[in-house]
Order: C-alpha cells, then structure tokens, then sequence
C-alpha cells in the first residue's frame, strides 16, 4: 500500500515501537475495540455482504455505492472499512457543494461515525 509511506504512519509507528510493551499491548486492544465498533456500526447502516469475484473476495453495500476487495474475507473488510471512513471524511471535507444525493450518504455516514462515538 502506498500510504504506509506517509510522514504520519512513519512517525507513529516509531512512536509506537518505542513504547513499553503493555502500552503497545493497551493500544492493540483499543484499536481492536475500535475496528470491532465500526464493523458493527457499518453493519448496522450499511448492511455490507460479502462475496466471491475471480478468487477474490469482495465487500460491497447496496446503500452506498462502495467495496472493499482481498484474498480474503477479512482483508475485504478491512479495505471496504477504510474505504467507508475515507469516503466520510471526503465528504466531510465538501460537505458545502455536496448536491442531494451525496448529503444522504454523508447523512447515514454521520450515522455510522455517531454509533461509534458511544462506544469509546
């Protein structure tokens, strides 16, 4: 993947490797929590199923016209998950010139973003 090179993930991840390991270990968890929360808050609003296209695996909601796709069920999620929060927060980002239909998917993305923030 290409962002992994980004300045940001660089410096985290020095940050992170130079923490004890029960703060690493305490980081994992939360994010784990974190991912789990926004599955289950996708699931909720989106409603994504998952298939199979030429031997991959592919993520796809008939809400919003998104997918995610890998070798597998969960790297297709994975990639659907961080398609659904790029998305958001390019919506976000335009959210002056959005026309009608664009408003109703950030609508029920707010709605996704709005579960998850009772869970942390």
């Amino acid at each position: 993947m290409g962002m992994m090179h980004s300045p940001g993930v660089q410096s985290f991840m020095h940050t992170y490797t130079s923490l004890p390991v029960k703060q690493q270990k305490w980081l994992e968890e939360k994010a784990q929590t974190y991912i789990e929360a926004l599955d289950q808050a996708i699931a909720q609003v989106l409603s994504p199923t998952i298939g199979r296209s030429e031997g991959q695996f592919l993520v796809t909601d008939d809400v919003i016209p998104l997918y995610g796709v890998g070798p597998s069920p969960e790297e297709a999620m994975a990639d659907y998950r961080s398609v659904v929060v790029e998305y958001y927060e390019s919506l976000e980002d335009d959210v002056e010139e959005l026309g009608h239909a664009l408003r109703k998917q950030l609508e029920l993305l707010r709605q996704v973003f709005s579960l998850l923030e009772k869970v942390s």
